[in-house]
């Protein structure tokens, strides 16, 4: 059967070109999600997806139904929205784009303080890698995101708020020691770091690049989880934000050092849709108290690793 979960499983395996990857970001198996893909084929009785050694690409077919989920997800969410306003006294749905970093350092919290204090706000969060969540903006999957580092492109409004500094991350047992760290000791250091689109893994390299270096890089993944578990296994090191291993590093199992080259920092940007209309902006007002009341919050976890723009 053709299902509106499919189309969004689906959606997901095109957005990461992965299904492992895929699964893990939707939390379901990777069996269960390689069945649903086969059935979703099966049931249209075409191919969708083609899959090689590095991941998968969609087939002409597969980017056409991608195109036309697309479609039906704004029909849906703009058919939801519209029949909740049709009733003044229904709360006001909003998608918040967090990082998996954010997530971490505030998510459970941000949802139970601001639930009670914006009652009158049907909050959800979408978890994503800064670029995916500008992507998903642009598609109009979310309403507004807490992104790192992003450049200004057409159609959405970019407020940068805070600059966090990044962390040298060590398994405990293997830390030389504890304080700031120069980028000559990060990068003689082996290295787990995201795809070639990640903010932390651009700055390495252009820090690297700037010192005619390269950093030895012993594995690449985008996912948090898989970064923090190949430190907590003494594999790498990782050039990480302090939400990505905030726990590990209250149980002491991991050594994080501030890393002192003036480069080495993100700026977290407030991203949203620019909203031309009147109703747009209407929306913009309602919702922003609670985008405000998030920075806050992360900037009070951060402490003196954060500063505010």
């Amino acid at each position: 059967m053709i299902t509106l979960k499919r189309l969004e499983y689906f959606a997901k395996v095109v957005e990461t070109r992965n299904i492992t990857r895929a699964a893990e970001q939707l939390h379901i198996a990777q069996p269960a999600l390689g069945t649903h893909m086969r059935e979703l084929e099966a049931a249209l009785g075409v191919p969708l997806l083609s899959r090689h050694s590095r991941g998968v690409d969609p087939t002409p077919a597969g980017s056409l139904l991608l195109e036309r989920s697309r479609q039906i997800f704004e029909l849906v969410a703009r058919t939801q929205d519209d029949v909740r306003r049709a009733d003044q006294s229904a709360p006001v749905r909003f998608n918040l784009g967090l990082t998996s970093s954010i997530m971490l350092l505030i998510g459970s919290d941000l949802l139970l303080t601001l639930k009670r204090r914006y009652p009158h706000i049907d909050l959800q969060l979408y978890e994503n890698p800064s670029f995916l969540l500008v992507d998903a903006l642009e598609r109009k999957d979310i309403d507004a995101a807490l992104a790192y580092s992003v450049a200004s492109r057409p159609g959405l409004s970019i407020t940068p708020v805070l600059k966090e500094q990044l962390l040298l991350t060590v398994r405990a047992d293997l830390a030389p020691s504890c304080g700031p760290v120069t980028m000559d000791e990060v990068l003689a250091h082996e290295l787990v770091l995201g795809n070639e689109r990640d903010v932390a893994r651009r700055l390495v390299e252009a820090s690297a690049f700037e010192k005619g270096a390269q950093p030895r890089i012993q594995c690449e993944t985008h996912s948090i989880t898989s970064q923090r578990d190949l430190v907590l296994r003494g594999a790498a090191a990782a050039v990480m934000p302090l939400g990505a291993i905030v726990r590990e590093l209250e149980r002491g199992e991991v050594v994080a050092r501030p890393i002192t080259d003036p480069g080495m920092h993100i700026t977290l940007f407030i991203v949203r849709r620019q909203a031309p209309d009147e109703a747009s902006l209407q929306y913009v007002d309602q919702t922003d108290p609670i985008v405000r009341a998030c920075v806050d919050m992360i900037a009070g976890r951060l402490g003196e690793l954060g500063s505010p723009v």
